[in-house]
């Protein structure tokens, strides 16, 4: 009985980590540049918000050595501008952050 419950509270804590955590984290939760020095967030809406969950972007890459500012996809920031973007998906993009589309720039 009790490895039930524990095989139940561990599928529903995972769900709630990878449904969730993307999500949030996509609306700029954290990270070395936050939400508040990227401006737009605010302004896209559920179906930009759910691209960037599906690719499951943030702010704040784990993965060492692989960055937004050094993806083939990423768009530098405009002068004086902390965020980029993206060509994958719409609003902001931390140069410290990553999504599972990662591909490294062309030498």
């Amino acid at each position: 009985m009790s490895d039930s419950v524990s095989r139940r509270r561990f599928l529903v804590s995972a769900g709630a980590v990878l449904g969730v955590g993307p999500m949030l984290a996509a609306c700029g939760g954290g990270g070395d540049v936050t939400a508040a020095s990227c401006e737009g967030y605010a302004a896209l809406d559920a179906a930009a918000l759910q691209q960037r969950a599906s690719l499951e972007y943030v702010d704040k890459s784990a993965t060492p050595g692989q960055l937004c500012s050094n993806c083939r996809f990423y768009n530098a920031p405009a002068a004086g501008a902390d965020c980029g973007g993206c060509q994958l998906f719409p609003g902001p993009v931390a140069p410290g952050g990553w999504c599972k589309s990662w591909v490294a720039m062309a030498a």
